[in-house]
């Protein structure tokens, strides 16, 4: 396996990794705040009469969704509804406001008292003529499970600064309250009505309506995503879905066949060198322990099965991975193997 002069060398080597153009991320239990703001740039403060009535979010091109009692007294006084962006402030035409359902007790969103009066499914479709090139949101295809954890990112006059501002909530799901869903959790203020709740995945959960009391931290109420599709659909709009599930993660043939790939491991003595430069990168005091083969493709196969039982599997895929970029810098077959190896370790690529 070679001497205690290369095992010397490992130990007093450095190891930078190599560097790939692709950024790795795991998916949060709730978005983190890269995630949120992105998120963000979909929400819309809702106005009427320039002045601040509530939270809304893009859908499509030019539509923004929010909760109908924070616009029903306003297009029913025929008074201007507008929707504030990072990108302007536009105004919608009456004939662009869509209330579901059309009549009901509207209450406003800045004064409300709590009640969510408004039938079910308080929903509006607030429709802004030639506006594109905003972002957009994308709706989960289920409903959230109790105690799931959302977050719902709207505005609200209830932060350090004065003015309508943006305003985050932590919501846990309580269950079913009529057609709605109940939450507890952080209180719910007034302006928060109409802001979207998103999962952990950054998708789109339902929509907040309001309080229990606005006054007190008693939980809320929020329509479920799959009455907003049901709308979106009734009105010809196709939002975007959840993203693609991402592919299966690879057998252990896969990740063999990745390993076959490179010169260095054509020779046992590189083979070798492998699980001694493994060993260091897990903070063993010994070479990383796989059954020897004199066949390549059954000791690389042996190497996988190792790392896939390995007490941390993890771990010793990362190793494995960052051994070879350090061992093979310049071979072509690295990012073959580095995808490979992301793939089983279900991480996502961005950029």
């Amino acid at each position: 396996r070679g001497g205690s002069g290369r095992a010397e060398r490992l130990r007093q080597r450095e190891h930078p990794g190599r560097q790939s153009g692709r950024r790795r991320v795991t998916v949060p239990a709730r978005p983190g705040l890269a995630a949120a703001e992105e998120l963000r740039r979909s929400t819309v403060v809702i106005t009427v009469a320039g002045g601040f009535r509530g939270s809304g979010f893009l859908v499509a091109p030019g539509l923004a969704v929010t909760a109908a009692h924070v616009v029903a007294p306003a297009a029913r006084a025929a008074e201007p509804v507008g929707v504030r962006h990072e990108s302007g402030e536009y105004t919608v035409p009456a004939d662009r406001i869509r209330l579901a359902p059309e009549t009901g007790e509207g209450s406003s969103g800045s004064s409300g008292n709590g009640k969510g009066h408004y039938p079910f499914p308080d929903l509006a479709l607030l429709g802004v003529p030639d506006w594109t090139g905003h972002p957009v949101v994308r709706l989960a295809a289920t409903e959230a499970e109790p105690d799931t954890v959302l977050t719902a990112l709207g505005y609200s006059t209830h932060t350090p600064s004065p003015g309508a501002r943006p305003d985050t909530l932590r919501l846990r799901v309580v269950g079913l309250a009529d057609r709605y869903l109940g939450v507890r959790g952080d209180g719910i203020r007034e302006g928060h009505s109409g802001s979207m709740l998103v999962d952990g995945d950054g998708l789109v959960r339902g929509v907040l309506k309001g309080s229990r009391a606005f006054q007190l931290d008693a939980g809320g109420w929020y329509t479920p995503v799959g009455a907003l599709t049901a709308l979106l659909g009734t009105a010809g709009v196709a939002p975007p879905g959840p993203p693609p599930p991402p592919p299966a993660p690879p057998g252990n043939g896969e990740l063999v066949d990745a390993l076959m790939a490179f010169e260095l491991l054509r020779r046992a003595d590189g083979r070798y060198d492998l699980l001694d430069t493994m060993g260091v990168h897990l903070g063993l005091t010994h070479s990383f322990e796989a059954e020897e083969r004199p066949d390549r493709r059954t000791h690389l196969h042996q190497i996988v099965r190792a790392c896939r039982s390995f007490r941390d599997g993890r771990a010793a895929l990362r190793a494995l991975r960052t051994a070879m970029a350090e061992l093979a810098p310049d071979d072509g077959a690295l990012d073959a193997l580095d995808a490979v190896v992301g793939r089983a370790l279900g991480e996502r690529e961005d950029g």
